[in-house]
């Protein structure tokens, strides 16, 4: 069975709406604080709450608006539609915040299973934080995208990802179908996996219904072999 997880920031949506929230209610330490993730001081966790710390005096329905106004890449409300047709298990895996990809989702009247960081706007204009979905051994994401993806499929399973980003590096490698684009793109290029550039999710529809014909039963043996190992160290 074809197992579908896409990343939300700037895959979902056009934007990435965690930098539009910092850029509009937080303070420049929310973006400078990934400078000590860079150099290996702290985790993406730490930075995480760190940048949250800088959020304060937001007036949720405000938010709320800015939010609810963040355009979706073209052709996902169309591509959900069409997993929901076809039966197909879609997802998405975030390391952004509950705080707004749930009133997105409602927004476009979407209903899609997502794991991302447990983080609200509270009433007093701050942002609770929460890792529900952290790994201990994980310091790349506040959730980890790699145990989403295990815990969701079966050995059997078809992993399609599709991402553009630094959170989405280590769930491509163990993904048998890959979409990407950005900064994601480059990475697959450096550790030779084969991906999918994308612009919008009509291209990611027409290449995975040639999948669903012509392979339906597809795994990169590399991927497969990589959620095993992980498997074995968990």
């Amino acid at each position: 069975m074809y197992k579908i997880f896409v990343d939300f920031d700037a895959t979902v949506t056009q934007n990435d709406v965690w930098s539009v929230l910092f850029k509009k209610y937080g303070k420049p330490l929310a973006f400078d604080i990934w400078k000590e993730f860079g150099r290996g001081h702290k985790t993406a966790a730490e930075c995480i709450r760190i940048a949250c710390s800088t959020v304060e005096g937001v007036d949720p329905s405000d938010a709320l608006e800015l939010f609810k106004n963040e355009p979706l890449r073209p052709g996902f409300v169309e591509f959900a539609r069409w997993c929901e047709e076809g039966k197909l298990d879609l997802r998405i895996v975030s390391d952004g915040f509950n705080a707004y990809i749930r009133p997105i989702l409602k927004h476009n009247e979407l209903r899609i299973p997502f794991y991302a960081n447990d983080i609200e706007l509270q009433e007093d204009g701050t942002l609770s934080v929460n890792f529900q979905h952290a790994r201990e051994s994980c310091r790349h994401c506040g959730s980890c995208k790699c145990a989403h993806l295990l815990a969701h499929s079966a050995d059997e399973d078809t992993i399609v990802y599709v991402g553009d980003g630094y959170s989405d590096m280590c769930p491509v490698q163990m993904s048998d179908v890959v979409f990407a684009r950005d900064q994601l793109l480059k990475h697959c290029e450096e550790l030779g996996i084969h991906y999918h550039p994308f612009k919008d999710f009509f291209e990611v529809q027409r290449i995975l219904e040639n999948y669903l014909r012509e392979r339906p039963k597809y795994q990169r043996k590399t991927a497969h072999h990589r959620r095993k190992e992980l498997v074995t160290i968990e």
